[in-house]
């Protein structure tokens, strides 16, 4: 059984004990409700449009009820709760909520990476060495390549921690591979960055 949630709209300012949120509930796509829950620690509430909704929920309820116990630890102790629609329903709106975080992270990243060689847990944390101008420009000057790989062989890779990688898409892998870098402890390039040679300095313009 296909169970979805859309146009969810999430209140962080009303969170309190749990998510506040309001959802389409759809089931095997078909439209046949609303989620919703206030934010002040009670349970997820849904219900249908008709009575031809309501009879798809129901049936959506004992669908849910047949799924594997939900397992969590606390305090070092395991739990399991067995499964319900409303159980799912928030696992959905978890899954939106974090994919949203990974995306905002990801972006975060990817800004950082224009002017600062970025070292991290990939989709967990990062940081930051920064330049006084983009790595784009110091690609292109005569000495720029050798100034990047310089400062990770002696600035990045001898603090580099445990699970951390060079997390910049914007640097050619020559220049990392000849810094030392391993291929475990950078993030590959999506596509070769050509570095380009003979460049005319604009004046003005240093490292």
């Amino acid at each position: 059984m296909k169970i979805e949630l859309k146009n969810i709209h999430h209140s962080e300012q009303l969170s309190q004990e749990t998510n506040a949120f309001s959802a389409t509930l759809y089931i095997n796509d078909i439209k046949v409700g609303t989620a919703t829950n206030q934010g002040h620690g009670g349970p997820t509430d849904y219900y249908g449009f008709n009575e031809r909704d309501r009879q798809l929920i129901k049936e959506a309820e004992e669908y849910c009820k047949n799924l594997p116990p939900e397992k969590f630890t606390s305090a070092g102790k395991e739990y399991t709760l067995d499964n319900n629609l409303t159980m799912y329903i928030d696992n959905l709106l978890y899954k939106h909520l974090s994919q949203k975080e990974l995306q905002k992270f990801r972006r975060k990243v990817d800004k950082a990476m224009e002017q600062s060689i970025v070292v991290g847990v990939p989709d967990h944390s990062f940081r930051t060495l920064a330049f006084k101008m983009p790595i784009g420009m110091l690609l292109v000057h005569p000495n720029g390549p050798n100034i990047l790989k310089d400062v990770i062989a002696t600035k990045i890779i001898p603090n580099l921690k445990e699970r951390e990688q060079v997390l910049n898409t914007n640097i050619p892998e020559k220049v990392l591979q000849d810094a030392g870098l391993k291929p475990e402890r950078y993030v590959k390039p999506a596509e070769t960055l050509p570095l380009k040679k003979n460049i005319q300095r604009k004046k003005g313009r240093g490292i």
